[in-house]
């Protein structure tokens, strides 16, 4: 039994496991064998939490377990279906057990105190009180549905933090596993994209039709957002690592490709500048700084030479782009109908489930939203939940000044790039993002970086 556990431990906590997860996601979601892949990931998560001391392995699962599920499978509603709700409330409820018995076997070895001496304590208390009160006084619109969303948000948010804050050992090659972890999940879903184009998107006179851009856990405005918020750890490794480390800058270049072929015009402005930033950055900071300004340079050179020459096919190609151009798409009238519900109730919002959700609503369990953090805030959750946002945005960017390096450069580009993003799409109230978001937090926080190198202010 003691070699089973220590086996289990030392592979589950290895960089094999992200990568078992990231194949198991892949296949499964190509052949749409979810179940089976479900299977194998939840058995191990099962066994990590009864045979490992901290959640380092459970990382990887949290991240890539949604992108399993393909267009194929979620369309034909069968996860909808009563035997597949029983079973997916059956298995939740075992795996809190499993939670349960995983913080009573290693209580000694966790510190449940240690969160509310974070630096970022306050500005994750306020936003979850913010989520919770959302809507309150408007009592003639409230549902149960605001609470319950405000729950998922919490949990996806502030709770995801809480866990790796309190129960996630700090060591010297921890930075490099998570950014690791977010490296497979940026090929994992331009695979995705990818192989969507063989067996699923459909062409209308040459041109992309947006509509049919799906991978079933997220339509093209998921997927450009996702591939724009993991840009940053393609360059990271390229300014990194001393061998080989160009790969890296030409998969980057590979992941902004399928953020254009994505069609999300939100995730092509934030992921360009993002990129831009990025291939700057690389030419000065790190160990590879001659060949990534070769790289540069030639990718400069390739782009201009490809656009001359290829430009009507491009064009056919990225007709979506040319006809909608600066077209807002609705938000102005979106962000009209957040600042009115502001200004209906000021103090807490009109609730993520006001009259104006159910009217735009298009997901069955979700509310429409606002497109716009800041917007969202203040009509969901009125002055309250936008001078918590606010607080807890102050609180991450002074850590980030205190703890600049390379290293958070690149995660400081990665969040700035979902955020960014968020102010024209709902990135932030996705709640799998927000994993992401949340864990390098923990990083950003708990890890040191004092043998990185620094970058002098």
């Amino acid at each position: 039994m003691t070699k089973f556990v220590e086996r289990s431990r030392t592979f589950l906590n290895s960089y094999y496991y992200p990568l078992a997860i990231f194949l198991i996601a892949l296949i499964c979601h190509s052949l749409s064998i979810e179940v089976f892949g479900a299977s194998l990931i939840i058995s191990s998560v099962i066994i990590g939490l009864l045979t490992c001391d901290d959640l380092k392995f459970i990382i990887s699962p949290l991240i890539m377990f949604i992108m399993m599920f393909s267009e194929k499978s979620i369309m034909s509603g069968k996860f909808y279906t009563t035997p597949y709700i029983v079973a997916i409330i059956i298995l939740a409820i075992l795996l809190v057990g499993f939670f349960i018995a995983h913080f009573i076997i290693y209580r000694k070895s966790i510190d449940f105190k240690s969160f509310t001496k974070s630096k970022l304590f306050l500005g994750f208390v306020f936003l979850s009180v913010s989520f919770l009160l959302n809507g309150f006084l408007n009592f003639d619109e409230y549902v149960f549905g605001n609470f319950t969303y405000a729950l998922i948000l919490v949990g996806s948010i502030s709770l995801i933090f809480w866990l790796f804050y309190v129960n996630l050992k700090i060591t010297d090659s921890l930075k490099n596993y998570v950014f690791y972890i977010l490296y497979l999940t940026s090929l994992l879903v331009t695979i995705q994209l990818f192989l969507s184009f063989v067996h699923q998107i459909e062409f209308n006179n040459g041109s992309i039709v947006k509509e049919t851009i799906r991978v079933g856990w997220g339509m093209w405005n998921n997927i450009g957002g996702m591939l724009a918020f993991l840009l940053p750890i393609h360059f990271y490794f390229a300014s990194t690592v001393k061998k080989f480390g160009f790969i890296f800058y030409l998969t980057g270049g590979i992941s902004f490709i399928a953020i254009i072929l994505s069609l999300s015009r939100s995730s092509l402005l934030s992921g360009g500048i993002t990129i831009v930033i990025c291939a700057i950055v690389s030419c000065f900071v790190g160990v590879n700084k001659k060949i990534n300004r070769i790289l540069t340079l030639s990718a400069i050179i390739l782009c201009f030479v490809g656009i001359f020459i290829y430009w009507d096919k491009i064009a056919s190609i990225l007709n979506d782009y040319l006809q909608r151009g600066l077209d807002d798409n609705g938000r102005f009238e979106i962000y009209e109908y957040g600042i009115i519900n502001f200004f209906d109730n000021p103090i807490f919002g009109t609730g993520f489930y006001s009259d104006w959700a159910y009217d735009f609503q298009f997901i069955p369990f979700l509310p429409y939203r606002y497109h716009n953090t800041i917007i969202q805030m203040m009509g969901a959750c009125g002055i309250v939940g936008l001078f918590a946002y606010l607080w807890h945005r102050f609180e991450t960017l002074e850590l980030l000044w205190q703890k600049r390096s390379v290293y958070t450069l690149y995660m400081a580009l990665a969040i700035g790039t979902l955020l960014f993003g968020s102010l024209l799409d709902n990135h932030f109230f996705n709640m799998y993002p927000t994993f992401i978001y949340s864990l390098l937090l923990v990083l950003l926080e708990k890890c040191s970086f004092d043998t990185d190198k620094k970058i002098d202010g």
